[in-house]
Order: structure tokens, then sequence, then C-alpha cells
């Protein structure tokens, strides 16, 4: 009886050593095995850079979760325009997007829409990958139920059109142009003097096509991939905004992540930035040579030009901080500072 009782007793304390370790290393190994999709979506083509980036992105997640979080991206809006995506996303019927309008993410991240803020890429960078500004932006972004992940190059901003030549600002008036719905456009729009009409990215070709507007301003990658110079024979490379690149996903989503599936996503977003910011810089130079070869006129102003367009735009930058206070001027010196390399 007694080797009975002992025999017993020593069966409890290892089904008690199991349970324990079940609840510690078991139970984090059984909880991290549980398999995750996150539906992904965008607007633009398959062979445009941030498709192509998104592969990468898509490739590093799965790699590094042991395929427990899969990625299914759905390109060229097929789950509908941006702002119906960014809807899905906050609702948390879409889990994850790239792509605008802005205001709807945060407000802040207008900082990065003021015309003629960043000379280029590696200016935007050093304000995107800036520890303050990020935090700043993300927080405000978490407020709306949103996650960002990371803030890349969305593009240096052309504006074309199918009638004339742009050298001055005085040449915007009378121009009908297809904006986003994004108010940092439309007042440098108006600030130059043309007017505005806003659309889906999926309606613009035919619009312009039939002389619904007359132009529309996007950057190379954009522009090619759309296949709008075919019916933009004019286009005035000026770089008047440098767009961010946002990847964001549901808040909540995200949070009920396990801590080591987040680092995950999080470090797949900041490569899919810089694989799509190499990408960007390589492609545009071919574009625009394709673009002219096609029968494009491409004109660059001149220093004294630019900077006609730099003094007319100047007013939006007063509006955004005292009239809508999108960010503060001290917000707004430090993103400066940054792009200035200061």
């Amino acid at each position: 009886m007694k080797k009975i009782s002992i025999l017993k007793l020593a069966f409890v304390i290892a089904f008690a050593f199991v349970l324990a370790q079940f609840g510690t290393e078991g139970g984090s190994a059984a909880f991290a095995a549980q398999t995750y999709t996150i539906k992904l979506g965008h607007t633009m083509s398959t062979s445009h850079p941030r498709h192509i980036s998104l592969l990468e992105f898509k490739k590093y997640v799965e790699e590094k979760t042991n395929g427990n979080v899969q990625i299914e991206i759905y390109p060229a809006a097929v789950l509908g325009s941006e702002p119906d995506m960014q809807e899905s996303m906050r609702m948390g019927t879409l889990e994850a997007f790239v792509g605008g309008p802005f205001d709807t993410i945060s407000k802040k991240l207008n900082l990065f829409l003021m015309p003629f803020f960043f000379d280029n890429q590696e200016a935007l960078m050093r304000a995107a990958k800036n520890e303050k500004v990020f935090n700043t932006i993300s927080t405000d972004a978490e407020a709306n139920g949103l996650k960002i992940l990371a803030i890349g190059d969305g593009g240096a901003r052309q504006i074309t059109n199918s009638k004339k030549r742009i050298v001055t600002p005085a040449d915007m008036k009378g121009l009908k142009l297809r904006t986003p719905s994004i108010e940092a456009i439309t007042a440098c729009m108006e600030a130059l003097g043309a007017s505005y009409v806003s659309m889906p990215l999926a309606d613009v070709y035919m619009a312009l096509k039939t002389g619904v507007v007359d132009g529309q301003e996007n950057p190379v990658a954009t522009i090619f991939d759309q296949k709008l110079h075919e019916v933009q024979p004019y286009i005035l490379y000026v770089n008047y905004q440098y767009h961010p690149e946002v990847m964001t996903m549901n808040a909540s989503f995200f949070n009920s992540l396990p801590e080591e599936y987040r680092k995950v996503l999080s470090d797949g977003a900041w490569l899919f930035v810089e694989t799509e910011n190499k990408i960007a810089l390589e492609n545009a130079e071919a574009r625009l040579k394709e673009m002219k070869e096609a029968g494009c006129d491409i004109y660059t102003p001149s220093a004294k030009e630019r900077q006609a367009f730099i003094d007319a735009c100047a007013p939006v930058y007063s509006h955004f901080v005292k009239d809508l206070k999108y960010f503060s001027q001290e917000e707004l010196d430090l993103v400066k500072s940054l792009a200035d390399g200061k």
C-alpha cells in the first residue's frame, strides 16, 4: 500500500510539473502556433513598385512566423477605392492597407504634404525615421483606430495636362485638374490658380481621355502605371510634393497579436519601405525616358521658374497651422529642420 501511495504521489507531482510547463513554455508555443491571415489592399497594379515591394513584405513575414501569419495582397483596387479600403480597415473587415488619403489616418501626416518641403527622398526619410516625428503621428493615428507600421517615400508629385506646357503658375489658370481628396493637394491647386475635382484613381484615365478634366497630378511611377501619359502630353516635372507611403493596420487587430508577431510585422513594414524606396529611385529615370519617347513634353523648370511656384504655394503652410490647426508650428519646424539636415 505504501509503495502504491508513493507511486501515486510521484505521478501527481510529474503531472503538475507538465501542466506548469505547458502553462509557460508549452502554453506560449501553443498560442504562438495559432495562425492569422492579414488581408492587405492597395490601388496600384502588380507591376508598380508598391506591389513588388509588398511581395517582399509578405515573404519576410511568412518566413519569420513559420507561416503562422499569412499575408493576402489585393492590388489594383479590387477591394474598392482608397477611402473604401480605409473604412473597411477601420471597421475591421480589412486588416491592412497601403495608401492615402492621409487626413483620415492622421491629420499630422500633412506634415509631409507641405509644398516644396523635401528636396529628395533622403530628406523625407530623415523625417519619417525620426522617433519623435513618427511617434507623434503614430499616436494620433491610434486615436483613429489605426496603427501605422512604417512611413516611406510615396513619390514626388508632378503635374500633367492635355492643353499646354506649364512654365509659370499663371499657366495653371483655367485648367481643371483631377486630384485625390487630400486637402494639401487641393490647397496647392487653389494657390496655383487651377480648379479641381476629386475622383478615385481608377476613374482618372477615362476622365482625362474624354476631357472631363484637363489634367492631374501624381508621381512618375503612378502616371506610368496608370498609363496616364497616353492621354496627357504635357508633364511639368516640378516635384511640388513628396508624399509619404504609409502602411497601416487596424489597431485592435494589431494589438491582439502576440508580441513576437507584432515585431515581425513592424520590421517587415520597414523592409517594404526600404525596398520600394530603392525601386522607385531606380525606375524614375527610366519611366521618364519611356514617356518622353512616347511623345510627352516633359518640362523641368529652372531654379528661378520653380521659385515662382514655391512662392505661390507659401500660403498653404499658414492654412494648415493657423486655420486648420492640423499640427503646430513647432512640429512643422522640426520636420523642416530634419528635411534640411539640421
